[in-house]
């Protein structure tokens, strides 16, 4: 950030403080110092509702609350009126807003009588507040969660397209976080067993843990939609870049196949990627933007398409197909880290005439459908949140 962002901010922060009738900060009052103390430290509130990354850090937050601990949640230029600081604070979470007790977060923490842990969300927050906590906080251990390995990820896009200098920086900066600076971590956690054992190439095994994404049924089965009463294909995608390819791919490569023999399917598109793609305007392509409720979605459709080329980590969307019943096709790289068998809890493909017709057998074979339906609660075993209360138990009281 430039000089004259930060004195912008600066300024900002001020009127916004000088206006903010209540001064204190949310849930401060329960901190008991008895109890163990863990920090979260993010680069914004998470929007547990609209990316499945800040949904597997609410779950974990929350199964750290509910294991006894006092659950911090400090991020910059935080202020009461966000609606995201509001659900925490609803929580019985403490969180960090901007007031005129502390000059800055820094200070705050330093405030705190106790600080156990101190959970690092995602490379770039590591990089730009480890070494500072650690010296204001020389007692608490630090965990670098990586959400997933950014270097891989930007290893896999530059496979897709080696010209791209840019990708060559973003894949040496992750790199050396995640395979350098990471070492100085008490614990890293990996989203996955899979990454988990790549990043045993780089990192002491005993330093990590795997904590995935937390997934249970969030319908009853019964009350679903029958096969004959679907219709239509359903597309998850956030702004990041993996998922912007695998929509290109998509219409490109995939759905011409399958207008061919089903000209009426449609995609709907739930997410913010509608905000980066302006260039494709298609009758049966529907963007429906950043959706508050997406339980009508995954009930209508018939078909979860997840088409992805490259990146890393366990995807959210799937697991939220599962969550909902609703049959999934997707790649080996979709499928990466979420112990999936192609044709028992989705169809798996690679090449786009595979993929599509995949899409087009799927959406007519009731029989097949059915399976990978009534396999969907199965799917989830690895994502259970008692094995996420299992780790906390066994490596952080």
């Amino acid at each position: 950030m430039g000089i004259f962002n930060k004195i912008k901010l600066s300024f900002e922060r001020r009127k916004l403080v000088k206006k903010q009738l209540d001064q204190s900060i949310p849930n401060y009052q329960n901190y008991s110092l008895k109890d163990k103390t863990i920090v979260f430290v993010n680069g914004g509130i998470p929007t547990h509702d609209k990316d499945s990354g800040s949904n597997r850090l609410k779950e974990i937050i929350v199964a750290y609350k509910n294991q006894g601990f006092n659950c911090i949640v400090c991020t910059e230029n935080a202020f009461r009126d966000n609606s995201y600081i509001q659900y925490y604070s609803s929580l019985g979470i403490i969180v960090y807003v901007e007031t005129n007790q502390f000059k800055n977060y820094l200070e705050f923490l330093k405030s705190i009588p106790k600080v156990d842990y101190v959970w690092y969300y995602s490379p770039n927050t590591f990089k730009e507040n480890f070494n500072k906590i650690s010296k204001n906080l020389p007692g608490s251990k630090s965990i670098f969660d990586m959400v997933d390995i950014h270097f891989l990820r930007y290893q896999r896009a530059i496979e897709l397209d080696p010209t791209r200098i840019s990708l060559r920086k973003k894949y040496k900066k992750y790199f050396e976080i995640e395979t350098k600076l990471a070492k100085k971590a008490d614990y890293i956690i990996a989203i996955s067993d899979t990454e988990k054992e790549i990043m045993k190439e780089y990192i002491a095994s005993e330093k990590l843990l795997t904590i995935s994404n937390i997934h249970y049924p969030k319908i009853d089965k019964s009350l679903t939609l029958s096969f004959e009463n679907r219709k239509n294909l359903l597309f998850i995608g956030s702004a990041h870049s993996p998922n912007i390819d695998s929509l290109y791919f998509l219409y490109k490569e995939i759905m011409p196949i399958v207008w061919n023999t089903l000209p009426e399917v449609k995609v709907n598109i739930i997410g913010n990627i509608n905000e980066k793609i302006k260039d494709i305007n298609h009758p049966n392509i529907i963007f429906a933007g950043y959706v508050p409720d997406i339980v009508d979605f995954f009930v209508s459709n018939k078909i979860m398409i997840a088409p992805l080329r490259f990146g890393a980590g366990v995807k959210g969307k799937i697991g939220q197909a599962f969550e909902f019943y609703l049959p999934v096709i997707t790649t080996s790289i979709g499928a990466e880290g979420m112990n999936l068998t192609d044709h028992k809890n989705a169809i798996i493909r690679d090449n786009p005439l595979d993929f599509a017709n995949s899409i087009i057998d799927l959406y007519q074979n009731k029989e097949l459908w059915l399976k990978l339906q009534n396999n969907s609660e199965n799917s989830l075993s690895s994502f259970s949140l008692e094995n996420l209360i299992y780790i906390i138990k066994h490596n952080f009281k």
